[in-house]
């Protein structure tokens, strides 16, 4: 600014020597801090007393009036140079505040949510062990059923807010690939194998778990009944976004007959029946001695 002022010296003469400084004490201020605008007020101002003020490129001084001028040119810039710092101390304080508050949610959700899952965990706990206990066969599969489901819920709830940024939506590709490894690791024999291939797909957690319950029983159903007699097969879950959510569940089993086919008040074919129904989606079985698959067209998907 000092050296704007010098190339403005032909036009201005000696008027209004300081009137740069103004803009050079408010720069260094907002880029930089108070202290920044402590020091261009300083040297601007000294260096505009050398070589701009007369005498030019002395320290003297012609009359009481320049020395006088210098003293309120001064004085204005360290009063707009203490509004400012005062200002940005405001500010600063806000801020901290406000990532205080912050944290303080952070630790808060985060705790909530490492209670949300030990409660998960303590409930399937319960249901696992009430499941040693029972002495009927129908009664284990019934509990383990609930077990499956419910560890389907809490695997959607992890996927929420604190893993995505907010704590609305669900990334449904991580979501679903990763209850597929998990129902993998605790339902197929050695040599069936679960496979995943989900677009990226980012949606509500108020279609998330509906979607993750309808795959998570149509897996395992398959894991369960489509490979009676059989050592080895795949069952494949795939999911494409073309303006809906096209999701398959395919498997190379032997296929639904007569004495496989799941009977159609099961508690299972009504879940699939329920939630299909609640998204609005089509769903189609197809079914042969090469496998069967099964296809739900889901609109609306966010």
């Amino acid at each position: 600014m000092v050296a704007v002022r010098v190339g403005f010296g032909d036009l201005l003469g000696e008027r209004t020597p300081y009137a740069f400084n103004f803009v050079a004490v408010v720069l260094a201020t907002v880029v930089a801090g108070w202290r920044a605008g402590l020091v261009a007020l300083i040297i601007s101002q000294l260096l505009i007393w050398y070589v701009v003020v007369p005498e030019r490129w002395s320290v003297g001084f012609e009359s009481s009036e320049i020395i006088f001028g210098f003293i309120v040119a001064t004085v204005s810039e360290g009063m707009i140079l203490l509004i400012m710092g005062l200002y940005q101390r405001e500010i600063d304080k806000g801020l901290a505040e406000r990532e205080r508050r912050v944290a303080l949610m952070d630790h808060a959700l985060n705790e909530i949510d490492h209670r949300t899952r030990n409660n998960h965990q303590t409930v399937l706990a319960l249901i696992h062990l009430q499941a040693q206990r029972a002495t009927s066969e129908g009664v284990k599969e019934a509990l383990q059923q609930v077990a499956e489901r419910i560890q389907a819920i809490a695997h959607a709830t992890e996927k929420l807010a604190l893993r995505s940024g907010d704590l609305e939506t669900v990334r449904l590709d991580d979501h679903l690939c990763g209850l597929c490894e998990q129902i993998e690791r605790g339902l197929s024999h050695q040599n069936v194998q679960i496979k995943c291939d989900i677009d990226e797909i980012t949606t509500t957690a108020d279609q998330a778990i509906p979607i993750a319950i309808i795959v998570n029983e149509l897996v395992t159903n398959a894991l369960k009944h489509a490979f009676d007699g059989r050592d080895t097969g795949h069952v494949v879950v795939t999911g494409r976004l073309n303006g809906m959510l096209k999701l398959r569940v395919a498997d190379n089993g032997v296929g639904m007959t007569p004495g496989r086919q799941p009977r159609r008040g099961g508690l299972g074919t009504k879940l699939v029946d329920s939630f299909a129904k609640q998204l609005g989606a089509r769903h189609e079985t197809v079914s042969s001695e090469s496998g069967t698959t099964h296809d739900l067209v889901i609109p609306n998907v966010a």
